[in-house]
């Protein structure tokens, strides 16, 4: 199985994918990149593809500097949604999701950014990835944009500052605001990248300042993390596998 993998970040490297990409793996499937950084063209349609996984950025999907790079990108979702085939986007990646449904994008007017508690919603009880999943979960995040929900879409995990955590459009295309595929080691490189270009970023968030909390929390919140990760990928591989009459393979 083939997946478009887009990256539309400054500087993301490969294996910041974490334990979507690790999974994606494991079930069989095969990532194939397209990184905005590296000028990669945008296929023209989803051929040759069985799901899309849009990742995330430090970008909005309303500056104007990239604007024609997102109408691609949000064509593209398009054709692979009217194709039925699976897509997953991750942060950045939902947003671009949801406002390829008209969706609005917009700033939350403060920096939400470490483990956060998200609960499920009553949608989510049968809902193909989120079904019977343990909860509440503590996922990470890294944003300062949020979305509305488009028209139609099921909202599937909510948080009490960011009430927009996760949602699906028809039976195969999910948007999740959080960052469940980090590591200690990709947070690292995020955070790194951040300091080095504004030394006192962190710091002025004041109580919210995920550094001093990092070892603890990752300590505490990334094996559920990893194991909620795995699930929620093992599931939407299920369901590429579904929409291209093929079989994933066994869990390990």
């Amino acid at each position: 199985m083939r997946i478009l993998a887009v990256g539309s970040a400054y500087h993301m490297e490969e294996f910041e994918a974490g334990t979507i990409g690790s999974t994606v793996t494991e079930c069989g499937g095969k990532l194939a990149w397209r990184h905005r950084r590296l000028g990669d063209p945008l296929p023209p349609s989803s051929e040759g593809y069985d799901g899309l996984i849009v990742f995330g950025g430090e970008m909005s999907v309303n500056d104007e500097t990239y604007r024609r790079y997102f109408d691609e990108l949000k064509a593209l979702v398009r054709e692979f949604h009217a194709a039925g085939k699976p897509i997953l986007g991750s942060c950045l990646g939902a947003q671009i999701v949801a406002h390829a449904y008209g969706a609005k994008i917009r700033r939350l007017g403060f920096f939400e950014c470490g483990f956060t508690r998200l609960e499920a919603t009553h949608e989510a009880a049968g809902d193909a990835l989120l079904g019977g999943i343990d909860e509440p979960v503590w996922l990470y995040e890294m944003h300062e944009d949020t979305f509305d929900l488009p028209d139609g879409a099921v909202h599937l995990l909510s948080g009490r500052t960011v009430p927009n955590q996760a949602f699906r459009l028809g039976e195969r295309t999910y948007g999740f605001q959080c960052h469940f595929e980090v590591t200690p080691r990709i947070v690292e490189s995020w955070n790194d990248r951040v300091l080095s270009e504004d030394p006192a970023f962190f710091e002025r968030l004041g109580r919210n300042n995920p550094l001093p909390r990092h070892t603890a929390d990752f300590e505490t919140y990334q094996q559920p993390q990893e194991a909620f990760s795995k699930t929620i990928m093992r599931r939407w591989m299920a369901l590429v596998a579904e929409s291209a009459g093929e079989q994933i393979s066994p869990t390990p």
